[in-house]
């Protein structure tokens, strides 16, 4: 079940439609409980996706809202989406007691100077692996999302961001190319480019826009190769498959490296 504790978002990122219509601002944590609740009265054991842009934008709130939810026993499941920074160990402690099971987050590209350029604060990639770290050992899934083709990306800076992503390690990646969407402020610097009039193909994998250093197929070639250097890998495999033993997974990582250099000549 889909649920929004809070709307908008409170950062100011210039590609991201959530701020198009609406300033941030969040619900009381008794009236977001009480929907919890009445999920959990209608259906036993509920999975609940909050589609909150920033779920742990205030650290408070989130701990209030998970004491809330373990005081009146609530037998629930959930996910959210965040930023890496809005994490530490205790609040995923906290969270994950009153049922966190997994948390989708933005990277977009590992180039601080590309995010600063969009307007979007870097995080600091130590902070962002002992996070990842730390979910994995609590069971919680993670979700990684990059955005490639951002106007100062080159063939080098996105292949960096995609090696980003397989040292980063979350159990899952999505991959998806800048898109101009209407109405941000990404869109009337970008409006002159943009090239595609059909609406539909505004979905995050068509190139819609003239880049100032890569062809439509070359975008279209590094999205499909970040998928594949990403998921065909024999370490994903044998983590999905929890083959934790030492052996396998020395292995699988041995394997990496020949699967590396099939991708590399690719």
């Amino acid at each position: 079940f889909s649920l929004m504790s809070s709307r908008s978002c409170p950062e100011f990122c210039t590609y991201c439609p959530h701020r198009i219509l609406a300033s941030y601002r969040a619900r009381s944590v008794k009236n977001i409980v009480d929907e919890l609740e009445a999920l959990c009265e209608r259906h036993p054991h509920p999975y609940v996706v909050f589609r909150d842009p920033l779920f742990t934008f205030q650290r408070e709130r989130c701990v209030h809202l998970a004491d809330e939810i373990q005081f009146r026993k609530l037998k629930l499941h959930y996910e959210c989406e965040t930023r890496l920074d809005r994490l530490d160990e205790d609040l995923l402690k906290k969270l994950h007691a009153s049922g966190l099971r997994r948390i989708n987050f933005g990277v977009e590209s590992v180039s601080p100077e590309i995010l600063r350029k969009v307007a979007r604060t870097p995080i600091a990639p130590a902070h962002a692996k002992a996070m990842v770290g730390t979910c994995k050992r609590m069971g919680i899934g993670t979700v990684a999302f990059y955005v490639l083709g951002f106007l100062t990306d080159t063939w080098n800076s996105i292949s960096a961001t995609i090696e980003y992503s397989i040292s980063l390690d979350s159990t899952y990646a999505q991959f998806k190319l800048l898109t101009p969407y209407p109405g941000t402020p990404l869109w009337k610097q970008m409006e002159p480019l943009v090239y595609e009039k059909d609406w539909e193909k505004f979905n995050g994998f068509t190139p819609t826009f003239k880049h100032p250093n890569l062809r439509p197929e070359e975008l279209s070639f590094l999205l499909g190769a970040a998928y594949a250097r990403f998921y065909m890998r024999p370490s994903f495999v044998a983590n999905i498959w929890r083959l934790n033993n030492a052996i396998v997974q020395n292995f699988a990582r041995k394997l990496d490296v020949k699967a590396l250099k099939i991708h590399t000549r690719k």
